[in-house]
């Protein structure tokens, strides 16, 4: 049986009076305090999470929650109701709110130990639940807590392996579909007109699984897999299929984290298999606070073309360091500076270059299961040669904003539309082009 199963077997529906153990009864004097309105409100959600209904605990409380954040009472039960359904961090925010306006709620102590517990900062769980144990709790919670203590300190319990497929359907409007400029010559010549900006509708079909294997609460094996195609009726000379994979590892060790794996991919265009990819990749970070995180990520691999365009054929650093911050209820912000360079594999090929950018993005819940997110980039690549005479560099500038609705008419069903804006500026008149995308996108997720 796992911690988080014992604790809810062993509290059960005293899950909110057992916990005060000090002399004053804090839990007590919050519900005195506390509004015969309120009251009523607490004792439902209090009946809700012993039932094992988090989740309608969560919906109970959370649209009271700019109206009653910072009654101890209420802090107390959305946390625990937050950290039952998942939502970790705004967990530990609530439950420290609890314990700062009481400090001797034994109760709130208790949820902010196993929510900073699941979050990964082992240590500080670890120093109050010790601290629990110092205030001769009832036998049973005692035991929870050795649980835990044990858990912390090298014989954790391992989550089970989760196995969740996928599949998306994805179809919208593309200025550029095949990413050309908006110019007919170049230099005095007719470029072909498949060369030449061309706007389509596009329909686009995918699936794939993610599989995590735990082997401890810190270390777990993940395999991924996707395939897709996408038809652009008005180009169909750029129709393309990609078939990619990647396994690699996680691990998470107190307010470290970090992943290694490898990744490969194979693309077709127009029904012919013309690029493939394999790489490395290494990321670490750290969580330097509740709301601020620091990490590094480095990836470096081949990307190869067939034999008729050869010459395109790189191999590929990038890197990236990023910081990140939490500054509410599942919300975040993330900037990252970006740098790395592509090293050409033919001897005088001019599409070697070094690139340098960085990118902002925002992501944040807008209710329970309205998400929004949004992100604007720069990366300038300075190529080594010269194209027909001349240096080159681009500049291309991404802007993505999309919605997410979650759980639409059934579980793991979500419906999302989303915007994309691409501007690659280059010295080189036939690289320089615009692109405009719209689309709805439909995925389902095992849940």
């Amino acid at each position: 049986m796992s911690v988080r199963s014992l604790i809810h077997r062993v509290l059960g529906a005293a899950v909110i009076a057992m916990f005060v153990v000090t002399p004053v009864n804090a839990q007590e004097t919050v519900q005195i305090a506390a509004s015969a309105e309120n009251r009523s409100l607490y004792r439902q959600a209090q009946e809700l999470l012993a039932a094992g209904n988090a989740p309608a605990a969560h919906a109970l409380l959370a649209p009271r929650q700019r109206e009653l954040a910072g009654e101890t009472m209420f802090d107390y039960l959305l946390g625990v109701a937050q950290l039952d359904t998942g939502r970790r961090a705004e967990a530990i925010l609530s439950l420290r709110r609890a314990v700062a306006q009481a400090p001797a709620f034994s109760g709130a102590r208790m949820e902010l130990a196993r929510a900073l517990y699941e979050a990964g900062a082992a240590a500080e769980a670890r120093a109050l639940f010790v601290q629990l144990k110092a205030e001769n709790p009832p036998p049973e919670v005692n035991a929870v807590l050795d649980r835990y203590i044990t858990a912390i300190d090298g014989d954790p319990s391992t989550p089970p392996a989760r196995f969740r497929p996928y599949a998306e359907l994805f179809a919208g409007h593309d200025s550029n579909a095949n990413g050309s400029t908006g110019e007919s010559d170049f230099l005095g010549f007719m470029l072909n007109p498949e060369n030449v900006e061309t706007d389509s509708a596009f329909f686009e079909g995918a699936a794939g699984f993610d599989w995590i294997v735990p082997r401890s609460a810190r270390f777990a094996w993940v395999f991924g897999a996707r395939a897709s195609y996408r038809s652009n009726p008005d180009a169909d000379f750029v129709d393309a299929g990609i078939v990619a994979g990647g396994a690699g590892l996680h691990w998470r060790r107190g307010a470290a984290y970090g992943s290694a794996g490898i990744d490969a991919y194979r693309a077709t265009r127009d029904g012919e298999a013309n690029e493939s990819y394999a790489g490395g990749r290494l990321a670490v970070g750290r969580r330097l606070s509740e709301r601020w995180d620091l990490d590094f990520n480095v990836m470096r691999g081949a990307l190869r073309y067939d034999d008729a365009i050869d010459v395109l054929d790189v191999d590929r650093t990038l890197a990236a360091i990023g910081l990140g911050y939490r500054f509410g209820p599942r919300a975040r912000l993330k900037l990252e500076a970006i740098g790395g360079s592509d090293d050409e594999r033919a001897s005088g090929a001019p599409y070697g270059n070094s690139k340098a950018g960085a990118r902002l993005g925002l992501a944040a819940a807008l209710a329970d299961a309205v998400f929004f997110s949004a992100s604007v980039g720069s990366l300038t690549s300075d190529y080594d040669g010269l194209f027909f005479g001349a240096r080159r560099e681009d500049t291309q500038t991404t802007a993505l904003v999309g919605l997410e609705f979650r759980d639409v008419l059934t579980r793991g069903l979500s419906i999302a539309p989303r915007l994309r804006y691409i501007d690659n500026e280059s010295d080189i008149a036939l690289y320089d082009y615009d692109r405009f995308e719209v689309g709805l996108l439909i995925r389902w997720a095992s849940p």
